[in-house]
C-alpha cells in the first residue's frame, strides 16, 4: 500500500515538474507603513509606546513556479523578498499562492495572490532617556512582525520570455513578533514594478 501511494505521489510530481514554468522577476518596491512603534517616550508623566507611518523605497525580487496550467489560468506558487535600506527601512520575506491569467484576446496578464511571512522595519528611535526626560535615545529601533498580503499586478509581454511588470499593488497587516501585547497591527501597503524572466 505505501509503495503504491509513493508510485502515485512520485508519478503526479513528475508530471506538475514537467509542466511546471518558472519565472523570476526583479522589481523596484516602494512600500508604506503605519502604526510601527518607534519606541516610549515620556508623556504626560509616563512612558507612553510612540508610532509612526512612512514611505520607503528599495530593490525585491522572487521567483514563481507555475505548477498547475488549466487553459488560460495557472497556478502557481511565489516565493519573494525585499530590503529597503536604511534607518528608515523595511525587509521582508513571504510565500504564497498565486493565480494568473493569460485571457486570449488581451495582451496582459492579471494576477492576484495571498502571502504570508515576515516584515521587519527599522524606524528612528524616539525614547526619552531614562536619566534625561528630556533626551531622546537616538539610533535606531527595531520591529519585527509575522505578516499576510493580497497582492494583484498586471504583467506585459515584451518577448517570448521577458514580461514587463506594469504595476503590482498589496495590502495587508503585520503582528508583532517580539511579545508586545500592546503593540497594534501594522498595516502595509506595496506598490512595485519591475521585470520578469520566464523559463
Amino acid at each position: 500500500m505505501r509503495r503504491t501511494v509513493l508510485l502515485a505521489a512520485l508519478v503526479l510530481l513528475a508530471v506538475a515538474s514537467a509542466h511546471a514554468q518558472v519565472a523570476l522577476y526583479v522589481t523596484s518596491s516602494s512600500d508604506h507603513l503605519s502604526s510601527v512603534a518607534t519606541g516610549l517616550a515620556l508623556s504626560g508623566g509616563t512612558y507612553q509606546e510612540q508610532y509612526t507611518s512612512f514611505w520607503t523605497s528599495g530593490i525585491g525580487g522572487g521567483v514563481t513556479l507555475n505548477f498547475l496550467p488549466l487553459g488560460p489560468v495557472k497556478l502557481g506558487f511565489d516565493l519573494r523578498g525585499s530590503t529597503r535600506p536604511g534607518t528608515i527601512g523595511a525587509d521582508t520575506a513571504m510565500g504564497g499562492f498565486k493565480v494568473g491569467f493569460n485571457p486570449p484576446l488581451i495582451h496582459l496578464k492579471p494576477y492576484v495572490q495571498v502571502s504570508g511571512g515576515y516584515v521587519a522595519t527599522r524606524t528612528v528611535n524616539i525614547s526619552t532617556s531614562p536619566s534625561n526626560p528630556g533626551q531622546t535615545v537616538g539610533g535606531t529601533f527595531n520591529n519585527q512582525y509575522a505578516a499576510w498580503e493580497v497582492i494583484g499586478g498586471i504583467d506585459y509581454p515584451l518577448v517570448k520570455f521577458v514580461d514587463l511588470r506594469l504595476v503590482e499593488v498589496g495590502g495587508g497587516s503585520g503582528l508583532s513578533i517580539l511579545g508586545s501585547t500592546s503593540t497594534p497591527n501594522i498595516s502595509l501597503f506595496t506598490i512595485n514594478t519591475g521585470i520578469v524572466l520566464h523559463f
